[in-house]
């Protein structure tokens, strides 16, 4: 995964934790934290998928913050 796929995924995530009102300092942390271990884990996969992506992801905020993992994963099905 490339640099600045991984900026931009921090980025959105950043954005959906302020409308959950998620304190900007606490959201920065566990999202760096959960990004940072996705991308670990797929770090051995030759292709990565968006839902690979997404899952991995999710997995790793709900560790942190599950509302931001709920939204995160389910966002194209809200409405």
């Amino acid at each position: 995964m490339d640099k600045k796929t991984l900026e931009e995924l921090k980025k959105t995530l950043r954005f959906h934790a302020r409308g959950l009102e998620i304190p900007d300092g606490s959201a920065k942390i566990f999202v760096e934290c959960a990004v940072t271990s996705a991308a670990k884990s797929l770090k051995n996969k030759k292709i990565i998928t968006a839902a690979d992506l997404t899952r991995a992801v999710t997995r790793e905020l709900k560790k942190y913050n599950k509302d931001l993992a709920y939204v995160y994963e389910n966002y194209d099905k809200i409405i």
